[in-house]
Parts: structure tokens; sequence; C-alpha cells
């Protein structure tokens, strides 16, 4: 089996047991929708992306396996707007896919292609419920554990080049809270910026993209992310 079998069956098993999890009634009752992989799972991916919920606007039914490219290439909502303009700023992601060979290799692949995306919690919701999801016991603990701990296995399997983690609720739920160093933060904003690893692979923190953060902020989150794309 290659790597990438691996990746698949392994992304495949983690869809089964959640979708096992939706057909008992107490796991069903605050989950009406899940979203696990928000493109396809691959090998040594450029970024592996972690948010930490959808926040439930597409009223689709729960996918029951991975998409065929990275949702948020050319999605509507806020969140995936706001990740392909800097992208591009920082020279991450060019728009058009066909010239993206032409346009500077992979750096310039990197959101198109090369991009993994999670949620830290699997469940989508509002963000006026999200704190409702960071609750230390009940069914909804149990799905943010469930959720975060197949991240945390994907991510050891995939190898990628850079973990790029937004935002403190999905921070606190893969536990590296107090692990991260060269902090920087801002009032009322809290942390903007840090560095660290996840299971020895590189990682970025970055305040979450639909809060509005600065400009100035995502792009210097994104240079690391470039340095550590372009560094092998």
């Amino acid at each position: 089996m290659t790597e990438q079998e691996e990746v698949k069956r392994l992304a495949r098993c983690m869809y089964r047991e959640t979708m096992e999890r939706l057909d008992d009634p107490r796991w069903a009752e605050v989950a009406q929708k899940v979203t696990l992989l928000y493109g396809p799972p691959m090998v040594r991916p450029d970024v592996f992306l972690v948010s930490f919920q959808g926040g439930g606007e597409d009223q689709s039914p729960s996918r029951r396996t991975w998409p065929e490219r990275l949702v948020y290439i050319d999605d509507h909502y806020k969140f995936g707007s706001a990740l392909r303009r800097n992208f591009r700023e920082a020279g991450l992601h060019v728009p058009q896919l066909e010239r993206s060979h032409r346009a500077g290799g992979r750096l310039s692949e990197t959101l198109a292609k090369r991009t993994v995306a999670m949620a830290a919690c699997f469940p989508e919701a509002t963000s006026a419920e999200a704190n409702k999801w960071m609750c230390k016991r009940g069914a909804r603990a149990e799905w943010r554990t469930f959720s975060s701990d197949w991240v945390k296995r994907l991510i050891g399997v995939m190898r990628p080049r850079t973990v790029l983690l937004f935002g403190d609720k999905a921070s606190r739920s893969l536990g590296l809270h107090h692990q991260w160093r060269d902090v920087q933060s801002r009032p009322k904003r809290g942390m903007v910026y840090a560095r660290g690893e996840i299971d020895g692979f590189p990682a970025v923190y970055c305040h979450h993209l639909s809060q509005g953060w600065a400009k100035a902020e995502v792009q210097e989150c994104l240079a690391e992310v470039k340095r550590l794309v372009s560094a092998d």
C-alpha cells in the first residue's frame, strides 16, 4: 500500500466512524451537520489548515466523503474569501488554476492544490453557538475530542510542511494553547501570531480570519508559512 493509499484508507475510516456517530441519537441530537475534510487528503501537503468549526451557513447534507478539491477555492463565504485574498497577497495562491504552473511553481499552487483543511470540531454551528462546543463534559465535549483526535492522527500520517491553525478554540481543542512560542498579542484581540509544533511538524498560529483582524497581522503569519513551505 502506498502512502497516499494509506492516507485515503485512514480518511475513509474517519468518515465511517463519524457517520456511525450520526446514527446514534445521543450524538445526532447536538450535530445536525458535520464537515470533516474541506478538500482531498494527500501526503506531504504544503499546508494543513485547521479552523475550529464550520459556521453552518451551508444547509446541504453532511458529506460522506471528501470533496474533489478544496472548497475554499471558489466558495462565497466570508472565511473562504478572506483566505483566498490573503494567500494571494502572500504569494501562495493564483486564482486561475490553469495558469498556476506558469505563475511560479509550488508556492503559487499552495492553496489551490497543496492545502488540506479540516475542522477541529466536526459538527457545524454558528459563531453564536461556538462557545457551547468548548464545554468540558457531555456530547459536545465528546464530539470535540473525537474530532480533534482524528485531526492530529491525520496530521501525523499526512506529514505537512506546516500546520496553519486559526483561532483560540482550535488551539485549545488540539491541546496546544500553552505550547506556542514567539507569541504576539494585541489588546482586545489576544494572541494573533505564534509559532510551535504539532507532533513534530511546524505550526503557525493565526487569529481567526472571519473576525476582521489587521491585514499586516495576517501577512506576518503567512510570511512564516511561506518560509516553511519553501524550506525543502
